[in-house]
C-alpha cells in the first residue's frame, strides 16, 4: 500500500459568521495552524465556498488536514487535549466567527482494512 494510501486526513469545516469568513480564516492561520503543524499535522487545502469571501453572507471554511498514520493522529489529538491553547482557541476566540463546526477523520476506503488490523 502507498503512503497517499494511508494517509488520514482531518477536515475542519466551519461556516462562519455573515462577514466573518475572511477574519476567520486569517485567525486560524495565526492562532490554530502553528500548534497544529507542531503537533504533526500538516495542512494541505484551505477551501472557501463560495470562492469569494463575503461581506454580508457567509462562508464555508474547509481546512484538510493529512496526517502519516494512525498513530499520528492519536499523538496528535493527546497533545492537543494537554494543550490549554487549544481549548482557548475552540472555547474562547473562535466562537466569535463561527456558526457552526464539524471535524471529520478519514481515510481511504483501501486503507480500512489495514487500520482495522491496529
Amino acid at each position: 500500500m502507498s503512503v497517499e494510501h494511508r494517509l488520514i486526513y482531518v477536515i475542519d469545516e466551519i461556516v462562519a459568521k455573515p462577514g466573518k469568513g475572511k477574519i476567520f480564516c486569517d485567525a486560524y492561520m495565526a492562532r490554530y495552524v502553528p500548534g497544529a503543524q507542531e503537533r504533526g499535522m500538516t495542512l494541505v487545502h484551505q477551501l472557501v465556498e463560495p470562492a469569494m469571501w463575503l461581506p454580508e453572507g457567509t462562508n464555508r471554511l474547509f481546512f484538510i488536514w493529512a496526517q502519516s498514520d494512525l498513530g499520528a493522529v492519536w499523538g496528535a489529538k493527546q497533545r492537543a487535549r494537554l494543550d490549554p491553547d487549544v481549548e482557548h482557541w475552540w472555547q474562547e476566540e473562535a466562537p466569535a466567527f463561527i456558526e457552526t463546526r464539524q471535524r471529520y477523520t478519514l481515510a481511504e476506503a483501501a486503507a480500512l482494512t489495514e487500520f482495522d488490523n491496529v
